[in-house]
């Protein structure tokens, strides 16, 4: 085991997870990029969107415990959106955007870790169920 150069803490690697070198999350408009002012029509597009996101993740976080379903953490009483996790991305899989079985709630960390490509075995084994019973 390793120290973390900056903290001094065990560590896998030089660096531990806070102090580990990100790459920056791609920049994502809501919008296409152009020069004008979106249409009211897609300014509602987007809030009814971000309205049904955040229904569909309620009915979630009230049927399952509040705890991270990779490590345990508590996560509190108050859900955010960084807690649902798409097991199968929904920009290559977006039939599967409002499946709840293709939702884990994941602590920052382990959903940061997913997000970057470093994947447990629990959500490795929690993917692999998604994928046969949708067929994937």
């Amino acid at each position: 085991m390793k120290k973390c150069k900056v903290c001094n803490c065990s560590s896998e690697s030089d660096f531990c997870f806070r102090h580990k070198e990100r790459k920056p999350f791609p920049k994502i408009s809501s919008f296409k990029s152009r020069n004008t002012i979106p249409t009211k029509d897609e300014i509602q597009k987007n809030i009814n969107d971000l309205y049904t996101r955040n229904l569909f993740f309620a009915s979630i976080w009230d049927k399952r415990k509040h705890n991270c379903e990779n490590c345990e953490k508590w996560l509190g009483d108050e859900p955010f959106s960084y807690m649902f996790d798409h097991l199968l991305e929904k920009s290559k899989y977006p039939k599967l955007k409002y499946e709840q079985d293709n939702i884990c709630i994941l602590c920052l960390e382990c959903h940061d870790n997913k997000t970057r490509g470093f994947i447990s075995d629990i959500l490795k084994n929690k993917i692999k169920i998604v994928r046969e019973k949708f067929g994937i």
